[in-house]
């Protein structure tokens, strides 16, 4: 089991630190909802109902439910790449508000966490685990997408575009409303331009529909998309600010 990393709603670090620091049932209704968004369930006998347990332990208070029926315990951070992990709740809320809202350093993750560099940089790799799992799991809904090609990697000399010897990624965003900063960006290396190509990795990431617009950047091959959706040919600058 793995948590998805949500976005805390837009709130300063003095909001949030008045919020989570010295309420740890906030944090704890936070990692339940993670764990266990349709309620709680136990996975031995499929029972919804629980006694909530609080422990006191030598470094930190650990929360445990414990099932009414068969009397399994549920840790909050069992089974997920946090287990075992000594910091408190607050502390880890806290790594994934700053990962949401601007990233951070492992350097400076040592000093608001209070932790070594090791410990801050295994955290690091950690939070970059759950989100790439949770990018990559989700499926784009929305009325509006932007779809472009661009390059990585070193190029050859005086061969440009296609002949650059770069490697092609198909990237696709979805926005709130038509040319709005992208709420998901989906990124997928291609080996070619053709319109199967476009179609196959977009209808895989992408709700599509008739009422849903997508908007290309003067690529021919995203017209065979036609037939799913409104496609528009429109130069945006969306695009270029998120890869810039």
């Amino acid at each position: 089991m793995s948590y998805k990393i949500l976005k805390p709603k837009k709130m300063s670090l003095f909001d949030f630190t008045k919020k989570y620091a010295n309420n740890p049932m906030n944090c704890v209704e936070f990692f339940y909802t993670m764990k266990w968004p349709g309620g709680f369930l136990c996975d031995k006998c499929q029972c919804h109902e629980y006694w909530f347990i609080k422990r006191a332990g030598k470094t930190k208070v650990s929360y445990v439910l414990e099932c009414k029926e068969c009397h399994k315990q549920h840790s909050l951070l069992s089974d997920t790449v946090f287990q075992n992990c000594k910091l408190d709740l607050y502390k880890l809320y806290k790594l994934s508000f700053f990962h949401e809202n601007k990233g951070i350093s492992a350097i400076t993750l040592m000093s608001h966490l209070d932790v070594n560099y090791k410990s801050a940089l295994l955290l690091e790799i950690k939070c970059r685990i759950l989100m790439s799992l949770s990018n990559s799991q989700k499926l784009l809904e929305s009325s509006f997408y932007e779809a472009d090609v661009f390059y990585v990697g070193s190029r050859f000399k005086n061969r440009p575009g296609r002949a650059s010897g770069q490697q092609s990624v198909l990237g696709i965003l979805s926005t709130d409303q038509e040319n709005a900063y992208p709420s998901y960006i989906k990124l997928k290396f291609i080996k070619d331009y053709r319109g199967e190509t476009f179609k196959t990795n977009i209808k895989k990431y992408c709700i599509l529909s008739k009422g849903v617009v997508l908007n290309i950047d003067d690529e021919k091959g995203f017209n065979v998309l036609k037939e799913q959706s409104q496609v528009k040919n429109e130069k945006s600058t969306i695009t270029n600010q998120i890869i810039d």
